[in-house]
């Protein structure tokens, strides 16, 4: 089954967010929107993974098991910045975890791509905004 055109709009509207954010601001709220942005990005990219065909269901039990954690760190820093450098560099590490799982599978030229090459996009940002520079 193909995503349908809804959830097509959706996941461009969704990408469209992810890429105008996160090079303004490094306040702490703009860190948590970013952070939040990141999760809720992939686990729409990871709910549309879902529909595409042939992927194991091993596989999306082991992305919702890293989306579960890119949700706990995101409101672990949307709480307060104590420990935010340690939670960011564990998202940052779970966003190229959970890219190197879901991006092979995805079909070639698919909203759901550009989703997740966006959140990628934006670690640098999150991490340079608690004081790390580069990936991890």
């Amino acid at each position: 089954m193909h995503p349908d055109r809804r959830s097509l709009l959706f996941l461009s509207a969704a990408t469209l967010a992810l890429a105008a954010t996160g090079c303004a601001g490094t306040t702490p709220s703009q860190l948590a929107s970013d952070v939040q942005l990141i999760a809720s990005g992939l686990a729409s990219a990871a709910t549309a993974l879902m529909q595409v065909p042939g992927v194991p269901t091993a596989t999306l039990t082991q992305l919702q098991g890293y989306l579960d954690t890119l949700k706990a760190d995101a409101a672990a820093v949307a709480s307060g910045p104590s420990g935010a450098t340690g939670t960011v560099q564990e998202i940052a590490q779970t966003v190229q975890v959970v890219a190197s799982i879901a991006l092979p599978l995805i079909p070639g030229g698919s909203a759901i791509v550009a989703i997740v090459e966006a959140a990628v996009s934006l670690l640098p940002a999150i991490l340079a905004a608690v004081g790390i520079s580069g990936t991890t």
